[in-house]
């Protein structure tokens, strides 16, 4: 895909945010990105890897504001967090390069 295709497809799994930026969505994009590269030793993300880029990246602007937290509770409503959610890491993880 594109970036602008991508960028598109993050817009349509997050409804609610018209008023996210693109800059902000691209930034997102990217971070996620980054994250599939260090963690599969690759230079640039995989097509087969690209959903699992958008997913990524709903999750991080879902979590923005509780960076740090794994937990959070206000009144009866409690939150918690995984890192990253254990599907998504063995996706990600079934396109790492061996190294010698």
């Amino acid at each position: 895909m594109t970036e602008s295709e991508l960028l598109s497809a993050l817009r349509l799994r997050l409804p609610d945010q018209e008023e996210a930026s693109d800059a902000l969505l691209r930034s997102l994009l990217n971070d996620a990105a980054a994250l599939i590269c260090a963690l599969t030793w690759r230079s640039e993300v995989p097509p087969e890897l690209e959903n699992a880029q958008l997913r990524l990246s709903v999750i991080f602007f879902n979590r923005m504001g509780m960076e740090g937290e794994t937990d959070h509770t206000e009144g009866d409503v409690r939150r918690s967090a995984a890192d990253l959610p254990e599907a998504l890491r063995r996706e990600i993880f079934a396109y790492r390069l061996a190294k010698t």
